[in-house]
Order: C-alpha cells, then sequence, then structure tokens
C-alpha cells in the first residue's frame, strides 16, 4: 500500500492564530470524559456549565443534552457501563480539539458561525457552528472556549478565520 501521507497538509489547529481583534488558542485538557444516561444531568456531581454562563472552576461538566454531560478535567473513571449509577463513561479526551476564542465583540463573533447569541441562553451548550458540531461556552466574559470533533477542528477553524478576513 502506498503512502499518502506527504499529500495533506500538516495540522494547522494546533497553532496561535491572533487576527485583528481575535485571538484563537489551542488548549490541552486533563480529561474529557462523555457520560450518558437518563439520569446523566441529575447525578452530575461537577459545576454543570449550561449557555451563555461563564464557567471558571478548574474541573466542571458541559450541559450537552438531558441525558448526556461533558465532565471536563474531572476525576479519573474507568470506561464502560456504571452499574451502580446506570451511566456509560467513555474517555474521549482524544476525540475533541479545543480552543479558547478570545475576542472584543462576542456577539458578532458567534452571529458570523450561526444562531448563537449571548441574549439566547440554553441548557445546553451544544451548537451548530460555521456548519460543525461543536460544544460552545464562556471561560471569562471576553473568552469562548470551543469544542470540536478532532477531525473538523481544522476546517472548522479554516471557517471561522475566512469569516472574519471577510466582514
Amino acid at each position: 500500500m502506498r503512502n499518502d501521507t506527504a499529500r495533506w497538509p500538516e495540522p494547522r489547529s494546533s497553532e496561535l492564530i491572533e487576527l485583528d481583534g481575535l485571538t484563537i488558542t489551542p488548549v490541552t485538557l486533563d480529561r474529557q470524559v462523555l457520560v450518558s444516561g437518563t439520569n446523566a444531568l441529575s447525578k452530575e456531581t461537577l459545576p454543570l456549565v449550561t449557555w451563555p454562563e461563564v464557567e471558571s472552576a478548574a474541573s466542571y461538566a458541559l450541559a450537552v443534552r438531558r441525558d448526556r454531560v461533558l465532565r471536563v478535567n474531572g476525576p479519573a473513571v474507568i470506561d464502560g457501563w456504571d452499574e451502580d449509577a446506570e451511566l456509560a463513561i467513555s474517555d474521549v479526551s482524544d476525540g475533541y480539539r479545543v480552543f479558547d476564542i478570545r475576542c472584543h465583540d462576542m456577539d458578532a463573533l458567534l452571529g458570523y458561525g450561526g444562531e448563537v447569541a449571548l441574549s439566547l441562553p440554553s441548557r445546553s451548550v451544544a451548537r451548530l457552528w460555521f456548519g460543525f458540531g461543536t460544544f460552545i461556552y464562556r471561560i471569562n466574559e471576553n473568552v469562548l472556549r470551543i469544542h470540536v470533533v478532532d477531525y473538523q477542528a481544522d476546517a472548522m477553524i479554516d471557517a471561522l478565520v475566512s469569516a472574519l478576513i471577510k466582514s
């Protein structure tokens, strides 16, 4: 079988990107664990992040759906079915790339990518943004944190940068 690795560009989403009024910084987290089950929200012990709340704790859980949370930097757990809690637990640390996006006009930035606004609260942080499934939340007043599936990270960053350059 031939080796086609030289035909593909190196991933760019691991680079710091700075544009006028915008900085995109790759983030390395200790752990990302997806917890699924009908009781996922009610049994979560970490602070639960919803949109557009600001979360600055070191460990927290993202409300993804009514039956799913993503624990960020939470305690180490064993993958599989937790019989006592009736929850499925999956370490997805390698499945999502994470970026911090600092900008001056957060509402405008959010609007470029889709129907996301600070004035539209939601229990979930899951959003379709620039055509990609993401988890979006704020870690302070001027910084968004974005989780995107690993293999879509470069394309999402390219779409974001292209939209900002055209605006």
